[in-house]
């Protein structure tokens, strides 16, 4: 399973991991190992014979970035979680972005598999065929869709719609970002027979990404 994206990539594969290994032996690219040179030194020290998914967070800062780390790989799955203005200095603009971030799609179809997307970032839904995704994000119309969001010092909760049944999910994680990033890792996973409750005991079980608003007591009661 490849994982791309201008942002949430390095917690998307956290929380994905997460959630298969409710049902699977499953490896992913550690910390933010996203290049070839990264995924190279994971399939060597970290594959053992019972491994059954690669969970592969793959960087890019020039187009062609990605199909590289795809020819490496050969991703049955993708999940693409935003195309944004990041690395332009390279890029020169978010076509290019949106053309590199891709690579992973055009990989994946050759396999006949199967890429998720965000659909809340407008630089993918504005320039995706619908019908040659599934799609996930806070729209009613969506493959996998997000409702009924609260938040609070504790966490979240909220309702995703997995499309034959709806399940209620809550998380010690923050932000709107956040929700996303998880509709679409349990969306991939619920795919690939991860059963609902499962899928419930692990986001429940999830903790901050380091460095990514994590929430921390401070002096006097206060948060940082």
């Amino acid at each position: 399973i490849g994982i791309t994206g201008s942002y949430g990539k390095t917690t998307t594969k956290f929380i994905l991991t997460r959630i298969l290994s409710e049902k699977f032996n499953v490896v992913c690219t550690p910390h933010s190992f996203n290049t070839p040179m990264g995924v190279v030194r994971t399939v060597r020290e970290h594959f053992k014979p019972q491994t059954q998914i690669f969970v592969c967070e793959m960087g890019a800062k020039n187009v062609g970035d990605i199909k590289e780390i795809c020819k490496i790989v050969h991703p049955d799955f993708g999940l693409i979680t935003s195309v944004g203005e990041q690395h332009l200095e390279t890029f020169k603009n978010v076509d290019n972005v949106f053309k590199t971030k891709f690579e992973l799609a055009d990989a994946v179809s050759k396999k006949q598999g199967i890429t998720f997307v965000n659909g809340d970032s407008e630089e993918i839904i504005n320039r995706i065929n619908r019908d040659d995704f599934k799609v996930y994000g806070t729209q009613a119309d969506f493959n996998y869709s997000i409702s009924n969001i609260t938040c609070g010092r504790n966490g979240s909760k909220f309702d995703l719609d997995l499309g034959d049944t709806t399940i209620t999910l809550s998380t010690k994680l923050l932000g709107k970002h956040s929700i996303v990033n998880i509709a679409g890792a349990a969306a991939l996973a619920y795919s690939l027979g991860v059963s609902a409750d499962d899928i419930k005991f692990a986001i429940s079980q999830l903790k901050p990404t380091e460095h990514r608003l994590e929430l921390k007591s401070f002096k006097n009661s206060s948060l940082l």
